[in-house]
């Protein structure tokens, strides 16, 4: 297993790559430069925001760099189908993981409508993303920064990262990760939150809408994987990410000097 997951990490067709940045537990302030032996309790991998609150430090680094490089396998396989839309994006996304060797269960999903004016949607979906979650103690962080988002400016780099994320396709979604672990495993309580607006005037992030209706879908799935293979896969995950980053520099055009 272990060889077929380093095989298809060496020669799988990723995206450009993708930016991690840390998220502040306190406030919605600029992202930060990450150092991947010792990650905060909160980052944006690609388009998921991670809670590590319950996750020992030496499982944090595999778990972003994975959900990233699926991420990005997912974004290049779909760019290359005519027609793909967010539910091959995401079958994808999740098939990448299964090759990479964790444990995937089925996903559990969940529609709720809100048709009222002036609505603060982060604030209305806490009850539903609480329970996809599995409880207000799984995820605190997550939880915690959506509360924390109507004291913020829009405009705060951290939510303009957030809000650039979401934009893969015609609707806006957001992809949370509860991670804990213990001596043997790490699982991820991951939740796809997608939400449809029937009138094209939401505001930054999609947190707001002004006498509109919208449908809000989640998808939550069970995701696992066995600590000493997160440990294999690490090495030969950073160093192809780290040579498409080094790619894109080399081959991006620039203006003579």
């Amino acid at each position: 297993m272990h060889k077929n997951a380093i095989r298809f990490i060496e020669s799988t067709t990723i995206d450009d790559f993708g930016q991690l940045d840390a998220v502040p537990e306190s406030s919605l302030e600029a992202p930060v430069s990450l150092d991947l032996d010792k990650l905060p309790a909160g980052v944006v991998s690609g388009n998921t925001l991670i809670d590590f609150s319950a996750t020992a430090q030496e499982a944090r680094s595999g778990v972003s760099l994975a959900l990233a490089f699926a991420n990005l396998a997912a974004t290049a396989a779909t760019r290359r189908e005519d027609g793909a839309d967010e539910d091959d994006w995401f079958a994808a996304y999740k098939s990448n993981l299964i090759q990479l060797g964790f444990a995937v269960s089925q996903s559990a999903l969940t529609t709720s409508r809100f048709r009222k004016r002036n609505l603060a949607v982060h604030k209305a979906i806490i009850p539903f993303l609480t329970i996809a979650l599995g409880g207000a103690a799984i995820g605190p962080v997550i939880l915690a920064l959506l509360q924390n988002l109507e004291k913020q400016d829009p405009e705060q780099p951290w939510i303009t990262l957030f809000d650039r994320k979401t934009r893969v396709f015609s609707v806006r979604e957001m992809f949370f990760a509860a991670v804990s672990s213990d001596a043997s495993e790490t699982r991820i309580r991951h939740v796809a939150a997608r939400l449809k607006v029937t009138e094209n005037n939401t505001n930054v992030l999609f947190f707001k809408i002004t006498d509109t209706s919208a449908e809000f879908e989640s998808a939550t799935t069970t995701i696992s994987v066995n600590n000493s293979l997160l440990a294999v896969l690490e090495p030969p995950l950073r160093d192809r990410l780290q040579a498409r980053a080094l790619d894109i520099i080399r081959t991006a055009p620039i203006t003579p000097m």
